[in-house]
């Protein structure tokens, strides 16, 4: 019974046909004419973009290259300097080349460490937190200022102060030292 079944099936569709059929058709998925087709649009499409790009007017991309590169050159100019001064790099800007703070002003912006001493910070007037600092000098504690060290950022966050600024503070907490 199931082999009369299959003959039907066979009878109606007429299978061995649509294998002939689909086989064609696989066939020419794959021809070589499609591609040569395709080869050609994409010649014509790279002669067209060649060809719009070569009689663009060189002038006008000229003088807008030129505007960009201005408006850049005016955005990125130089804020400042780098002057060598008694062997300390110092940087500076045309804003900040008012005259330089105290001790005692830059030491505001330290206080908030060094008033509590959180952090390891030594604390302000403590003889006995600074003098291991002392013995090595203010020179060596000028450059840990500068690129921080444990808890203290670079600078001590005070980022506009000038180096001889940051020497004058770290001098103003040695004297105060007891």
């Amino acid at each position: 019974m199931f082999h009369s079944t299959v003959g039907n099936y066979n009878q109606m569709y007429n299978m061995s046909e649509f294998n002939q059929i689909n086989r064609e058709d696989t066939m020419s998925q794959g021809s070589k004419g499609s591609t040569k087709l395709m080869i050609a649009v994409w010649a014509i499409v790279m002669l067209f973009i060649g060809f719009k790009a070569f009689n663009a007017s060189s002038d006008d991309s000229a003088s807008k290259d030129f505007q960009v590169d201005s408006a850049t050159i005016e955005r990125i100019k130089q804020i400042g300097e780098v002057r060598i001064d008694s062997n300390i790099a110092v940087a500076s800007t045309d804003i900040s080349n008012q005259s330089e703070r105290t001790g005692e002003q830059v030491y505001s912006k330290c206080q908030s460490c060094h008033d509590s001493g959180i952090m390891d910070a030594p604390k302000f007037g403590s003889l006995e937190d600074w003098a291991p600092r002392i013995e090595r000098g203010i020179d060596d504690l000028l450059m840990v200022a500068i690129a921080g060290k444990g808890g203290m950022p670079a600078k001590g966050t005070c980022m506009d102060c000038s180096d001889n600024e940051l020497k004058s503070a770290i001098q103003y907490m040695i004297d105060n030292a007891k």
